[in-house]
């Protein structure tokens, strides 16, 4: 199966595909006194915006910026033609008042529902239900969600074809509800690509919150998951709210409506990772990365500074390796590239802070004048993180939890260092990876010591291995075999 299957591009002939994402597939900035437009990064713009131009689409989604807003309000309902010169979809912008978004984005969802889904709470101390969290649900969360579903229902009305509507994560858990009330009986569909918890830890959430979160996502027909353990988990807290659960057939009852619950794990465009090595920049890029290894042994990192990540402990585990292990010092180099990511969050902004101050403090006591430990970029370029990709000899993905994190999969691709993988076993991909990398729980800073210099250590013959099977394995399954189990799915349930 490559790209869209034919039989899924004769389904969408009659559908007027709407995606709904907070984020959408292009954003605008100021640049030099202008503004300007750059495409969203990542597999979900590139899977779907294709499919949305092919039928005249629609993508509903957030003024993100300034810009956004500003250029969303030069068209009629904020509805922006693109590209301008020769239409072929349409962003239907959602602008709410900042400070409502602020609650709905930097309260609710992150930190809370994402603290939430990934275990990151610290539940002596935190989190604390407080009127502030109270407010912020009524007056940001809820309040966006039903802006978006306003909008929404105006983009169905507004089409005489058949809605294909397709949420996006979990900004949007009660979205589905709020549209379903106005427009009656309409397909829904909706993928959350982060961990589902377990039912103890989504307690955490007040039961109004847990009550309204689930009812609105029971208001879709298909609702996925990246693996069958999110789905379970997912179900059980259904069941633990009174809903009728038939797990083995992955379906839960909501009254007379049925919601299947599915798996899609998603994956990458293995084309795109090879276009992306041919530009100059990528040249310019792996030439310094090159140069930066010289003839040490390369660990490498990428990651957004989230705690989720678990940045800090992959540092404690290196520099547990070169306590133990100094006839390697000078031999060995460890790149760690990043991005700073919500900044508007103390939480985050500390995490930041301390992932420098972790770094600087390992590169003070082992490093020398003619070697540092560690080189850390924070904000890199996507070329850069590619000739990383291409020249690594050991990458490191420990998150605590993750949906699915494809960073293994598109570094497995473009590798041409027989480089080993050290995997998280709380990653989502490492039940499908988990034979072809060294697997690691991501909180033992032992562990991961013992797999770096299992990896350092390891003969070429099982590297070779190692790296080989884990090509094949990705090039099994890439992101079109995500989006067309779902077609099929949508098409069989449609009937």
């Amino acid at each position: 199966m490559s790209k869209l299957q034919e039989h899924s591009m004769k389904f969408l002939e009659d559908k007027n595909p709407v995606i709904v994402s907070n984020r959408g597939p292009v954003e605008f900035f100021r640049e030099g006194g202008k503004i300007v437009m750059k495409r969203g990064a990542g597999g979900l713009v590139s899977t779907l915006l294709p499919v949305v131009e092919r039928f005249s689409g629609v993508w509903v989604s957030s003024a993100m910026t300034l810009e956004d807003a500003e250029v969303a309000a030069g068209y009629p309902e904020n509805r922006v033609p693109l590209p301008e010169d020769n239409p072929r979809f349409t962003v239907s912008f959602v602008i709410v008042d900042r400070e409502r978004y602020e609650s709905y984005y930097s309260v609710i969802s992150n930190p809370l529902l994402w603290f939430v889904q990934h275990y990151m709470w610290n539940t002596p101390y935190a989190p604390e239900i407080d009127d502030k969290i109270y407010t912020a649900w009524d007056e940001g969360y809820v309040h966006v969600n039903r802006k978006f579903a306003d909008r929404v229902v105006s983009e169905v009305e507004r089409n005489e074809k058949n809605p294909l509507i397709m949420l996006q994560d979990y900004h949007l858990y009660l979205c589905p509800g709020l549209i379903k009330k106005k427009v009656g009986d309409v397909f829904l569909s909706q993928f959350i690509h982060i961990p589902w918890p377990q039912r103890d830890y989504f307690r955490i959430l007040p039961e109004k919150m847990r009550e309204s979160i689930i009812n609105g996502l029971l208001s879709n027909t298909v609702l996925g998951f990246h693996i069958e353990r999110y789905c379970s988990n997912f179900m059980e807290c259904c069941g633990d709210l009174g809903y009728d659960v038939d797990a083995e057939n992955g379906v839960v009852l909501n009254g007379d409506e049925k919601t299947f619950v599915r798996n899609y794990p998603i994956s990458v465009d293995p084309d795109s990772i090879r276009r992306t090595a041919t530009s100059d920049a990528f040249r310019e890029k792996e030439d310094f990365v090159r140069k930066l290894k010289g003839d040490m042994f390369l660990i490498y990192r990428t990651d957004r500074a989230d705690l989720s990540k678990n940045i800090i402990r992959g540092f404690r585990a290196y520099e547990l390796f070169l306590r133990e292990h100094p006839e390697f010092h000078g031999k060995v180099k460890f790149l760690a590239t990043g991005k700073p990511t919500r900044q508007q969050i103390k939480e985050y902004r500390d995490y930041a802070d301390s992932v420098k101050s972790t770094v600087d403090e390992i590169n003070s006591i082992y490093g020398k004048s003619t070697w540092k430990p560690i080189e850390y970029i924070h904000r890199a370029d996507y070329e850069l993180v590619a000739a990383a990709f291409k020249n690594y000899d050991c990458l490191i993905v420990n998150p605590l939890a993750d949906g699915m994190n494809i960073v293994p999969k598109e570094a497995a691709l473009m590798n041409e260092k027989s480089g080993t993988v050290i995997l998280s076993e709380n990653a989502g991909c490492y039940e499908e990876l988990a034979e072809y990398v060294i697997g690691v729980n991501p909180f033992d800073i032992r562990e991961t010591a013992d797999a770096i210099y299992r990896s350092i250590t390891m003969n070429f013959d099982e590297r070779k291995k190692l790296s080989d099977g884990l090509k094949l394995k990705v090039r099994e399954r890439t992101i079109y075999h995500w989006i067309n189990e779902q077609f099929d799915d949508f098409e069989r349930l449609m009937k």
